[in-house]
């Protein structure tokens, strides 16, 4: 799992200052009881419990908070959009066998 880290514009602000308050939370509550699985391995023929709401553009980059904007993702998706995000190349995830099983 890769460290988290705050975009530059962001660090030391809380999660509501940021504009990840009560409806955030509520929209997350949303997904897990509604969606329940991770948008993208779900597309990837998948199952893997969602647990983060993740704007498909993120908010320090315009995004919004509507729902057209929100992904529910499984934490090793969203780290490595995260660092796509950041310009990281990330590679796939790989099974117990060896072989890539994200892509």
């Amino acid at each position: 799992m890769t460290k988290r880290t705050p975009w530059a514009d962001k660090a030391g602000k809380s999660a509501d200052q940021r504009g990840y308050g009560r409806a955030h939370r509520a929209m997350r509550a949303h997904l897990m009881a509604t969606v329940i699985l991770c948008e993208h391995r779900t597309a990837k023929g998948r199952s893997t419990p969602g647990t983060i709401a993740d704007h498909r553009t993120p908010k320090a980059q315009g995004g919004t908070d509507d729902r057209e904007n929100y992904s529910l993702l499984c934490v090793p998706c969203h780290d490595a959009k995260s660092l796509r995000e950041r310009g990281f190349k990330v590679r796939p995830e790989t099974g117990a066998d060896g072989w890539p099983i994200d892509g």
